[in-house]
């Protein structure tokens, strides 16, 4: 047989294979009751997903944001009109708009037995009538247990936009109750926030904060308005009060997430209207997009989405993506003294696109983590060549899907040691009515051709869908060693997802948490990266987060899928530098890492200034003596 012949058979056949693990709907959990504002078809924003273990009971907790008509297009059409700006000024319809522009958050504290209980009244946070998009659990405090930052989006208005966005929250944890700290720490990102993505980028070990904001668009006008991010330096508790404050280092650092360079300390700064074009052949990833100029500056769009903090070069130090709409999403490289360079050219990442969401993970297994970007339309898989990245989603086929994605994620989804992806739909205009999720398999490399194939397999396993499904979080939410998946949707109540890996014996597994010490890396160990070293010579790596995906984040804790292998070792690359090294682990098993420090060097410093000192006095010694 000849050898291409072979290939597309042993492909066929790979094909053709069922996955090897599935998910099934958890029925009961009560998350199904909760409601996060009107139901929207095609032109809400929210909800987003957040998981975190509040309580730290040991079993992951939820925060689910609010689902609302940003703009009222939807709720003007139901209304009979055909665009917004048909309503008459002072008309009992306006009321009706504006009762569907705001939703409610919900804290849900996982009971341990498969339900969740709204416990939003009593711990302080979950509000009515509010535009919470992002949700991110973070220890902003280096006390141990999570806090939390909401990011709010407030009102777009594109005529006025001045003072409709909404300021972001953050509520300091105080043993499973919550504070309002925003004033104290300086957080309330004034401005239309989408989520923020969280980092000690200056490696004083505590974390620091990535807050994006996405500006205003209204596609059935044309217009837009772009708008800086802002990022936020942990000073640390300066005035004792409990509360760390956080100075604006956007200026300083460089990192404001399009082109501009003007912004006020603590403040957001808005473009000029602009006009949304058809892309035409401009862009093979998004149906619409920024006009010439701006669209390709390497700086970014200033619509940002996402974000995900990854060490791109390897040198030790969190470079920052911004996944980013309608344009380029660009890239920083972090210098290591509290700057920033933008690296999108250097890096060959100045591709158009629709970004939305994005993640990063080692899926080639080179050791070096790749990103996947979510668009309207197809999607990007940026592969890390070290010192430059290639855009490969064409050559591994999963640049079919050219539906509005939202969530990016990689996961090990049936535990056979590779990273699989994982696309979550939900439409955005009346153009676009399909919708349906992507999970692509990893199936290596099959033919040889040193390209990663990957199968679609989220209808075969039940979890494609039709709703609109527009927050995606992870989590091994029954603790049993897979990772499971929730999805909130805009046009209907949320939907958790049980994998069965572990059940279906797909593979063995491990999980990583990390707890970093003072005086060394941030408390869960967020930036740092594992690599687990298998028994036939694989070396898997991930990193720990604090915001991922879109519109919020999973668990810290790190997951790997080992297959039938046995586990060497696992060692832990802290933010010191220091490399930590633990052996005789257990497949299937939790593994709790404390931080070792760098071992004391002594400072031998005076020692040699003190030695220097007799030596010139020995030898200048004679020459006084004479002139004595």
């Amino acid at each position: 047989m000849r050898p291409a012949m072979a290939c597309i058979l042993v492909g066929l056949l790979l094909a053709s294979v069922p996955a090897s693990a599935g998910f099934e709907q958890v029925g009961g959990s009560n998350l199904d009751s909760i409601d996060s504002g009107p139901l929207t078809y095609w032109s809400a924003y929210g909800p987003g997903v957040a998981w975190g273990d509040y309580d730290q009971d040991g079993h992951l907790d939820v925060f689910l944001t609010a689902r609302f008509d940003h703009l009222g297009q939807e709720t003007a059409q139901l209304l009979g009109y055909e665009k917004l700006s048909d309503v008459p000024d002072g008309h009992d319809d306006q009321e009706a708009i504006l009762n569907t522009s705001a939703g409610q958050s919900h804290l849900m504290r996982n009971n341990g037995d498969g339900t969740f209980s709204d416990t939003s009244i009593e711990a302080g946070v979950g509000a009515a009538n509010v535009t919470t998009l992002g949700a991110t659990w973070v220890d902003f405090d280096g006390d141990g247990d999570v806090d939390l930052y909401l990011s709010n989006y407030g009102r777009a208005d594109l005529e006025n936009p001045n003072g409709t966005g909404a300021t972001n929250q953050m509520f300091m944890n105080n043993n499973g109750t919550f504070q309002d700290v925003t004033e104290e720490s300086r957080l309330g990102n004034p401005g239309h926030s989408s989520g923020s993505v969280w980092a000690d980028y200056d490696h004083d070990g505590d974390m620091d904060c990535y807050s994006m904001n996405f500006g205003m668009i209204d596609e059935h006008t044309g217009l837009a308005r772009v708008e800086t991010n802002i990022l936020y330096r942990n000073d640390g508790d300066i005035d004792g009060d409990g509360v760390p404050e956080f100075a604006d280092q956007t200026q300083e650092a460089g990192v404001f997430g399009h082109g501009t360079n003007h912004a006020t300390d603590y403040e957001t700064h808005i473009s000029s209207a602009m006009t949304v074009v058809l892309t035409g052949a401009a862009s093979a990833s998004g149906q619409m997009s920024l006009p010439e100029g701006v669209r390709e500056d390497p700086r970014g769009s200033g619509l940002s989405w996402a974000g995900v903090w990854f060490d791109a070069d390897g040198d030790g130090w969190q470079d920052l993506y911004v996944a980013s709409d309608f344009g380029v999403s660009p890239i920083y490289h972090n210098n290591g003294d509290g700057t920033f360079s933008l690296y999108t050219d250097q890096l060959d990442m100045t591709r158009i696109g629709t970004g939305m969401g994005a993640h990063a993970a080692d899926i080639d297994l080179d050791g070096d983590l790749d990103v996947c970007q979510s668009n309207f339309g197809p999607n990007f898989l940026w592969i890390n060549n070290g010192n430059t990245f290639s855009e490969q989603s064409e050559a591994v086929g999963i640049n079919t899907n050219i539906l509005v994605n939202w969530d990016c994620h990689f996961f090990d989804y049936d535990l056979d040691g590779d990273m699989d992806l994982w696309f979550g739909v939900g439409r955005i205009n009346l153009d676009i009515s399909n919708q349906y999720n992507s999970l692509y398999r990893n199936d290596g490399d099959v033919d040889g051709d040193g390209i990663l194939d990957f199968t679609d397999v989220a209808t075969e396993i039940g979890i494609a869908g039709t709703n609109k499904t527009m927050g995606v979080a992870l989590a091994d939410f029954d603790n049993d060693g897979d990772l499971d998946i929730l999805m909130a949707h805009a046009d209907g109540p949320p939907q958790l997802w049980r994998n069965t890996a572990v059940e279906d014996n797909s593979g063995h597994w491990l999980k990583v948490k990390l707890h970093g010490v003072d005086g060394g890396s941030n408390s869960h160990g967020i930036g740092c990266l594992v690599e687990v070293y298998l028994d036939d010579g694989t070396v898997l790596l991930q990193q720990a987060y604090a915001g991922d995906g879109f519109l919020g984040n999973g668990d810290p804790s790190v997951h790997f899928g080992l297959g039938d292998n046995e586990i060497e070792m696992v060692k832990v690359i802290w933010s010191t530098g220091y490399i930590q090294t633990i052996e005789d682990v257990e497949v299937n098993s939790v593994l709790e890492v404390e931080e070792q420090l760098p071992p004391c060097i002594p400072d031998y410093s005076m020692h040699i200034l003190a030695a220097m000192g007799l030596l010139l006095i020995s030898l200048l010694w004679p020459l006084i003596q004479r002139k004595s």
